[in-house]
């Protein structure tokens, strides 16, 4: 196996992104570079400490009052785990509004990069999942791949998470909700996710219809393809 490049996995949200870059981390013994973890880590951290995320320059100014560490398959933001707490409906929710903030943006892709960068020098294959991974943080990776599903599959995805903590969630709420959230992240000004990835060079993986491990055959496949993986 050859080691030592970055797979880029953009995709809207539940598309399987985050989990499939889990998987496939494990499958390549490399990392798994979850970029998202950032924005809902920031949206957390401006809840706790009751910061308005619709206040740009408040939000901004907590920048530097904040640390990401990726240690074990766990987020840490200042050193606590939060790696379930990011995972939330406010969090998650909060992390599109932060998000378009182009300071926040800034700020973030300089240290996705920074990790990034490191691990793949190191030797190490690098999973990187988000909205413009392909476009924005990392447009020289090895791999640049647009996960999607349609939007009835992505949102009993999504139910079934946030139904696990929140019963009174419903489908009609979750549709709505993935849909002002792809409105949201192909509208924003700043580093858009892709509305015409084939055009943009991806590799356009549409995964409705299969399963974790077919996904991740599928991948798997297109990295052989183009030389990457040894037989």
């Amino acid at each position: 196996m050859k080691k030592g490049f970055i797979i880029a996995i953009d995709g809207p949200l539940a598309s399987g992104k985050g989990t499939i870059a889990k998987r496939l981390a494990t499958v390549l013994h490399g990392i798994d570079l979850y970029t998202g973890a950032m924005y809902r880590g920031l949206a957390l951290f401006c809840l706790e400490h009751g910061i308005d995320m619709q206040d740009a320059s408040l939000v901004i100014k907590q920048l530097p009052k904040i640390t990401f560490r990726y240690q074990d398959d766990k987020i840490f933001l200042n050193d606590v785990d939060v790696t379930q707490k990011i995972q939330e409906p406010d969090p998650a929710a909060g992390s599109s509004v932060v998000g378009v903030i182009p300071e926040v943006r800034r700020d973030f892709v300089k240290r996705q990069r920074a990790i990034g960068l490191g691990k793949m020098q190191g030797g190490i294959i690098v999973i990187v999942e988000g909205r413009d991974i392909g476009t924005v943080v990392f447009p020289d990776a090895a791999l640049r791949l647009y996960l999607t599903a349609s939007e009835d599959i992505r949102a009993k995805r999504r139910l079934a998470q946030y139904q696990v903590q929140d019963a009174s969630w419903t489908f009609e709420k979750v549709l709505e909700s993935i849909r002002e959230r792809d409105a949201r992240d192909k509208g924003r000004e700043t580093d858009p996710l892709a509305s015409n990835p084939e055009e943009l060079g991806y590799t356009v993986l549409d995964n409705s219809d299969l399963d974790e491990q077919q996904t991740i055959d599928k991948i798997i496949s297109v990295l052989k393809e183009r030389n990457l993986l040894d037989d």
